[in-house]
């Protein structure tokens, strides 16, 4: 059964970029997201550091950098958490259905 959660705009921009090149609905990314949080955070085992929301709200932070430098709405220099150099060296790729032939 479906249910209405709210979610911060980062976090839905962040869904609708990724779902884009995923081939997905948002709904399916933010689903297939929290999948792999649950497999990641049970995978740690007792004893082992666990994700804190800083690292989660900084790795989702440098996945919206990435996003948007690739889709050309920002530039490498504009960039929170990515160095600019790092920024230049990427390539872009796009998903195969979306390259030109």
């Amino acid at each position: 059964m479906a249910k209405n959660v709210r979610i911060s705009d980062e976090l839905y921009a962040l869904a609708q970029m990724e779902s884009r090149l995923q081939d997905r609905s948002i709904a399916q990314q933010l689903e297939h997201w929290a999948k792999r949080g649950i497999a990641a955070v049970g995978s740690l085992g007792a004893g082992h550091r666990t994700v804190s929301a800083v690292d989660a709200a900084v790795a989702m932070t440098r996945r919206l950098d990435e996003l948007e430098v690739l889709s050309g709405r920002r530039s490498a220099d504009a960039t929170h958490l990515i160095s600019r150099s790092a920024a230049r060296q990427s390539k872009r790729v796009f998903h195969g259905k979306y390259q030109k032939s």
